[in-house]
């Protein structure tokens, strides 16, 4: 199936603050339950071990995703260091929520973040969960390159795949969002609006999650860009982990040992 550059409703800089939230929350309190990145945690701990990172600095956040079981996971393997949360369209409330659930060690940027021009101050070691497909392939390489200009280590995770079993759980969705947006924190009356009063919250994760399927990349496109970058004296790891019921792909990088 041939990669689409498909827009996405999230990335749309004139979508509502409080709908593009609804959207966010679902999203991070689906992963809170599910914990889809727990079998590639451990990868992510030797990548940042490896690269001599004292910190992470997970980018495209959105409301904190993945991040509650990802630091949990990072200390079980041994790797306690601060991971700080940051997006082009910061979610504080959501941020705050995941520093809580998380507790010591996570914190979060209340200002943009652009993922392909990442502050200089900002040295530590590059995530992205389930945010790599929003950008087409020149923003994504700028993504990759401005990693490696910094001489930062990186890892990209993603759950979407343009396979059967992603597009039945982007149907799914629909109705999970009717059933557990009254639960979601936190709580907010703007997510219940969207949901059931004019029902556009399930159209919106049901329409972005299916054209997140359409925009992720496959293995051999990672390693395409990859190949591009210079100086290409790289580390790099591009496969696929299991994770019930889809595949995680990744693609992890760091500086070689010099």
């Amino acid at each position: 199936m041939t990669r689409m550059q498909l827009f996405e409703l999230e990335d749309m800089p004139w979508l509502p603050d409080s709908l593009r939230d609804a959207g966010t929350d679902f999203l991070r309190t689906l992963m809170a339950l599910a914990k889809p990145y727990a079998p590639v945690v451990p990868r992510l701990a030797e990548a940042v071990e490896a690269s001599g990172a004292t910190s992470i600095v997970d980018l495209c956040s959105g409301g904190g995703g993945p991040i509650a079981h990802v630091r949990e996971g990072l200390l079980e393997a041994g790797c306690d260091v601060p991971l700080t949360m940051s997006d082009l369209y910061p979610n504080p409330k959501a941020f705050a929520h995941v520093q809580r659930l998380a507790g010591k060690g996570v914190d979060f940027i209340a200002e943009p973040v652009d993922a392909t021009a990442v502050p200089d101050h900002l040295t530590g070691f590059r995530t992205l969960f389930t945010s790599f497909h929003h950008f087409p392939p020149r923003d994504a390489t700028r993504i990759l390159q401005d990693a490696v200009n910094h001489r930062r280590g990186i890892g990209i995770f993603e759950i979407t795949e343009r396979a059967p079993a992603s597009f039945l759980l982007a149907f799914a969705n629909i109705f999970l969002v009717l059933l557990m947006a009254p639960f979601m924190r936190p709580f907010r009356w703007s997510r219940l609006f969207w949901t059931y009063l004019p029902p556009v919250a399930p159209l919106f994760v049901w329409w972005d999650g299916l054209a997140s399927i359409f925009r992720s990349y496959t293995v051999d496109e990672l390693r395409a860009m990859v190949d591009g970058l210079a100086p290409n004296d790289y580390v790099w790891h591009i496969g696929r982990e299991p994770t019930r019921p889809l595949r995680i792909t990744y693609l992890i990088g760091y500086p070689k040992p010099r």
